[in-house]
């Protein structure tokens, strides 16, 4: 797993750098990253998984037999279920809300 070159802000934790397919943290299928830049100090803020067409289908893939499958989760949770899992997601947004302002200014070389 690739590390910050710079330093973080107090409040942002470790980045997560590789890909969410099918419920799992996974390299990409090529082992490729690409570095992404604070453009303001040209300092590699981390080192992030380059999904490929192959990693899209992959996750598509996975995303289509959650939904599609009669045994997948997402297909056997009731509306209701799903709702409470997005309103948890809100929820989530909302509490890590400082962290995520941190991380998009360093990504957008804003002190």
């Amino acid at each position: 797993m690739a590390t910050i070159t710079q330093a973080r802000p107090a409040g942002v934790r470790k980045l997560q750098t590789k890909l969410l397919i099918d419920g799992q943290w996974r390299d990409s299928v090529s082992g490729k990253t690409f570095k992404t830049l604070n453009p303001a100090t040209e300092e590699v803020i981390t080192e992030i998984a380059e999904g490929n067409a192959e990693d899209i289908d992959l996750a598509v893939k996975a995303a289509r037999k959650a939904f599609d499958d009669h045994r997948g989760p997402w297909r056997q949770m009731d509306a209701r279920d799903r709702g409470r899992l997005m309103n948890r997601l809100a929820d989530l947004i909302e509490e890590n809300a400082e962290e995520l302002s941190e991380l998009e200014s360093l990504d957008n070389g804003k002190p």
